[in-house]
């Protein structure tokens, strides 16, 4: 590939916006190094370098593997054996003596690219022990690059985005690597995996980071330090845009500032239909740093916060002290608004808890959610205790997932009366009337809606887990990721069984955040929707040009079509019909 020529790498769009400036590229956590050509007579010089980097990399393993061995014993350091076996694997070493002279490329990027085709033969063979291997792979990688770079840059997280921000370029990211991410110094990331309904694609969208995944062969396509521009409508990526397209898009954002400052303008009206039902329109919250946002943005509240990633984000969970601040702060910012904090729910693909004896076979089945909380009540009271200390405060509601039937509900009271009794106690204050509800992410939960309705003040409904559990589709597995269609007959049905419940119903995934499916939500009968910050001016103004009426006789039609497509498309022309200009 050129790296003169105007390139484009496209893919699917997730988060909108737009990003211009240089690329860093990433393999897994692992940072690509910078290409520079190199002389002939730099090629001995070069090849030094990477012995040298072996060899400090072989005594950093050397000394892991006896560290470990003396401390967990030898089958246990046995692991780095095989990483250094891999450290000078002959296939590896063969394919770098033969494209270091053809690349005359500096050594460490060039060995970089090598492993990194390595990486990708080894993730696409069936046999699941030898795709296991990767990880090992990656982490040899990882350490050899470091010993390459020179001394002052090894001790830090010294990289290109630290002196300019930058467009990032990886091969996936996780949840947690995206909660790392720092607004100000990346601009806007791309990965060669991912789908639209994954959780980092769902931070990305909360961060307000412009992102477009799944575009293949990205990282080896791509160059650290070229000029790119990132669309994040389209779902591009432009190596070495050419003027002109530096124009059009720098012309286009300023078009799409100006279009959402006058959305944005809006945000002291009320959320109400033109015939006066009013929604709740509230916010999703990960970070402090959305704190201001939650005002700016006119939010009435915050409708979900995700308390997972300020538990999970050190190397330990903070006592109930330090979540009592964390929470007080939030609730004391958004008064007279309620505050709604979600409990710990972690498992599946998400942040994780604690490292299992055993690799679950199907986490997403298995030990997450309210399951994690009540096996470990007495780190769930804490959270419990903190939550009530905070609602001293202001309103505040506190909210449990991945309920799926009465007895978790049941437990969860039990556990909320001694955290209340503990408090009493203490003299310490807390309100005695503060709500509580339940995520209703699961079918059983939905089918058992008017049972569960008697115990909780509100429901809340997770749209993209409903929809993974009811249609049995993996969001994030690439193999049956198309078939995950939040419109299916039997998850709208699902959803209007639990809004006929008859308590508030919101909507806190996805789905509230589709203006193309917003009439069929007002039509269910929805009572709040919960979205990222950046995304509320968006969802007012839909919810302000939509008639309540109509949409509920269009979701009455929808409730007896057969199939998603139908569901979806009643809903887009309502939408067309009052706001077609939000997103086409």
């Amino acid at each position: 590939m050129s790296e003169h020529f105007e390139r484009r790498l496209s893919g699917q769009p997730v988060s909108p916006g737009i990003a211009m400036g240089l690329l860093r590229v990433e393999a897994r956590g692992c940072e690509a190094p910078a290409t520079r050509m190199i002389l002939p007579t730099e090629m001995e010089a070069e090849w030094q370098r990477f012995e040298q980097a072996l060899s400090r990399t072989e005594s950093e393993l050397q000394s892991l593997k006896a560290r470990v061995e003396k401390f967990s014993g030898a089958t246990e350091a046995a692991i780095f054996d095989a990483h250094l076996l891999f450290l000078r694997d002959r296939t590896i070493m063969s394919k770098l003596r033969k494209e270091f002279p053809s690349r005359m490329q500096n050594i460490d990027a060039v060995y970089y690219a090598v492993v990194q085709n390595f990486m990708e033969v080894m993730r696409r063979v069936d046999d699941p022990y030898l795709r296991s291997r990767v990880v090992d792979i990656a982490d040899v990688l990882q350490r050899v690059l470091k010993n390459m770079r020179p001394a002052e840059e090894k001790s830090g997280t010294r990289t290109l985005c630290e002196h300019c921000p930058c467009v990032l370029a990886a091969y996936d990211l996780t949840p947690s690597d995206t909660a790392d991410l720092d607004p100000n110094k990346v601009l806007g990331f791309v990965t060669e995996t991912g789908s639209a309904v994954s959780h980092t694609a769902i931070l990305a969208r909360s961060l307000g980071l412009p992102a477009v995944v799944a575009v293949p062969r990205l990282v080896m396509d791509s160059r650290a330090g070229q000029q790119v521009i990132l669309d994040g409508y389209n779902g591009e990526l432009i190596l070495n845009p050419t003027p002109e397209t530096r124009d059009y898009y720098r012309a286009l954002q300023q078009e799409k500032d100006k279009a959402y400052q006058a959305l944005v303008d809006m945000r002291d009206l009320p959320s109400e239909t033109l015939d006066g039902r009013h929604i709740r329109l509230a916010a999703n919250v990960e970070f402090a740093h959305e704190y201001d946002a939650i005002r700016r943005s006119g939010a009435e509240g915050v409708g979900l916060f995700r308390t997972e990633f300020f538990l999970l984000g050190g190397d330990s969970i903070p006592d109930e002290e330090m979540q009592y601040e964390h929470y007080r702060s939030l609730v004391e910012s958004c008064a007279p608004h309620e505050v709604i904090f979600r409990t710990l729910d972690s498992g599946g693909d998400k942040l994780p808890f604690e490292v299992l004896e055993e690799k679950e076979d199907n986490p997403f089945l298995g030990w997450r959610g309210i399951r994690v909380s009540l096996s470990r009540p007495e780190i769930f009271k804490e959270q419990l205790r903190a939550i009530l200390r905070a609602s001293a405060h202001g309103k505040v509601g506190v909210m449990f997932p991945m309920v799926s039937g009465l007895t978790e509900v049941r437990e969860v009271h039990e556990l909320l009366e001694e955290c209340r009794a503990e408090l009493r106690a203490r003299n310490l204050p807390f309100d005695e009337n503060m709500r509580v509800g339940i995520m209703i992410e699961v079918p059983s939960a939905a089918m058992m809606s008017d049972v569960l309705a008697r115990y909780v003040d509100f429901f809340s409904i997770g749209t993209n887990d409903l929809t993974q559990y009811t249609i049995a589709v993996d969001r994030v597995n690439y193999r049956v990721a198309s078939m995950f269609r939040s419109t299916h007959p039997g998850v709208i049905r699902l959803m209007r069984q639990t809004i006929n419940a008859g308590i508030p119903t919101a909507i806190c995934g996805e789905m509230g955040a589709d203006i193309k499916l917003l009439p069929l939500l007002v039509g269910l009968g929805a009572t709040e929707l919960s979205v990222g910050t950046h995304l509320l001016p968006l969802v007012r103004y839909a919810i302000r040009h939509l008639s309540y009426e109509e949409c509920r006789a269009m979701a009455e039609e929808a409730l007896q079509a057969e199939d998603s497509y139908t569901i979806r498309a009643l809903s887009k022309a309502l939408a067309k019909k009052y706001y077609a200009g939000l997103f086409e």
